[in-house]
């Protein structure tokens, strides 16, 4: 191995490296996921595939909140947020900022 190629795969290495915090973070808000609903407080079992696939996971990085909820909960939301004519999460700070 030459010189030119150490030092490619130096980079190559460091490179990899640095994106290693940002999946041990992403693993540790695994951690903070509840055990229930937020709303109605239905068990929510992680290990079931069904659960995990239908459920709503809602991740605030920067203040460290997990949140779950059940698919019944999130339809009711999802509904009063279209009765009040607010279509998704953008356009909801849209309008806060207006307000």
């Amino acid at each position: 191995m030459n010189r030119k190629q150490r030092r490619a795969r130096g980079r190559k290495l460091k490179k990899n490296n640095s994106k290693s915090p940002e999946l041990e973070n992403k693993l540790g808000l695994f951690e903070l996921l509840p055990d229930d609903c937020m709303i109605c407080h239905a068990k929510f079992d992680k290990t079931s595939k069904e659960m995990v696939s239908t459920w709503h996971v809602t991740v605030r990085e920067k203040k460290k909140i997990v949140r779950v909820y059940c698919p019944t909960c999130w339809g009711k939301a999802k509904n009063l947020l279209d009765q009040l004519g607010i279509a998704d999460e953008k356009e909801r700070e849209d309008k806060k900022t207006c307000i």
